[in-house]
């Protein structure tokens, strides 16, 4: 009963049911940061963007989500998104070919506008993991493109203080829930 229940109780997680969210972890920027991207055609982690989860339950379901507001100098077409669990990839599992870019999702322009410098792609990613463990795991945000970029993050290339210069906030986070 609730009454017998005290406030720090240690509940296990196989007690609180399937469905149930046993935990929430996230990792938000409201800063802006520039990734560095030296080498074409490789899967790279964003810096930062990392969430440490134990899962409470072997069978648990982890829910990963991330939105990132950036921009790209070089083939924003060409930019691919995904999440890593420590690491191995998630998101399309295609391996046909060896040059396809496969993930989870592209990234978005804001603006139909060709203007390379002050307009803002963003990219929202929702991922579905079955881990199968309760050791701790790290997810990671990471991204592949087909040409060497900087990725500036929560800001535009051109970052004057304008109206045309956007600034957003990025984050990731994981929600375990029971299986």
């Amino acid at each position: 009963t609730n009454v017998k229940v005290a406030d720090n109780a240690s509940i296990s997680g196989s007690k609180l049911g399937t469905g149930a969210i046993l935990q929430v972890k996230y990792f938000q920027l409201t800063t802006s940061q520039t990734e560095a991207y030296s080498t074409a055609n490789t899967d790279k982690a964003i810096t930062n963007f990392v969430v440490n989860i134990t899962p409470k339950s072997s069978s648990s379901i982890m829910k990963i989500e991330s939105n990132v507001m950036y921009e790209t100098a070089n083939s924003t077409w060409d930019t691919i998104w995904f999440f890593m669990r420590d690491s191995t990839k998630l998101g399309n599992t295609d391996s046909s070919s060896g040059v396809r870019n496969v993930g989870i999702s592209i990234g978005t322009i804001s603006h139909p506008n060709n203007d390379s410098a002050t307009t803002p792609e963003n990219a929202s990613l929702t991922y579905f993991d079955a881990p199968s463990t309760t050791s701790a795991i790290n997810y990671k945000l990471a991204v592949r493109t087909t040409a060497t970029n900087n990725i500036f993050i929560n800001r535009t290339i051109q970052d004057s203080n304008d109206v045309g210069c956007e600034r957003g906030v990025s984050f990731i986070s994981v929600t375990e829930i029971g299986g």
